[in-house]
């Protein structure tokens, strides 16, 4: 079974940093409580050596150890996609509104890629600065329903992917405010209404 990475460089690190750090302390005075210390040490070893973790697989998150952008070299991926009951012109007119795509406010808004009606792609920087990349992709939702909406962003975040797990477990996480961007895009579009996100 091939297994997502969920552990970026810096978590590794720390894993490979501790899981030494346990067995050397076990073989000091080898005893039972010390074995399993050792035992604790193995597995981390052996989790920074895979790239994964099965405490972080329960939240979604996954690294790219090879984006796109040649400035990160490695990102936390999120994907959410959402259907609106619009047509697909209104919903790529309501995007290409710059301001209204997710986690663009804190940068200069660079669009990289544009197929009118199907696409949007666009990277956020401050200064010479990559914060983050992602890209929409619009489709007519099967039987007339109105547009798929898929939604593909990259970040690299504070402290890791311990730091992502964090975030995303306080509910402060970039992937809550894309999923948010995309519920507000549909309140706009379906009903007129401009929701505020707690």
């Amino acid at each position: 079974m091939v297994r997502t990475p969920n552990l970026m460089r810096s978590d590794r690190l720390g894993y490979v940093v501790g899981g030494a750090a346990l067995i050397a302390w076990a073989l000091r005075r080898p005893s039972l409580p010390r074995a399993a210390a050792a035992g604790l040490g193995t597995w981390l070893l052996y989790q920074a050596y895979t790239g994964t973790t099965p405490v972080l697989r329960p939240l979604g998150i996954s690294v790219n150890r090879r984006p796109a952008e040649a400035q990160a070299t490695e990102t936390i991926v999120i994907e959410e996609a959402i259907t609106i009951a619009r047509p697909r012109d209104e919903v790529y007119a309501y995007w290409q509104r710059l301001q209204n795509l997710p986690l663009t406010a804190d940068g200069d808004i660079e669009l990289t890629r544009e197929a009118v009606g199907a696409e949007l792609g666009w990277r956020v920087i401050r200064g010479d600065r990559l914060l983050r990349f992602g890209s929409l992709t619009l489709r007519d939702a099967p039987g007339g329903r109105g547009t798929m909406v898929a939604a593909h962003l990259e970040y690299v975040p504070m402290g890791g992917s311990l730091g992502a797990a964090l975030a995303l477990v306080t509910g402060r996480s970039p992937q809550r405010v894309v999923l948010d961007s995309l519920r507000q895009a549909r309140a706009v579009l379906e009903v007129g209404e401009r929701r505020t996100t707690g």
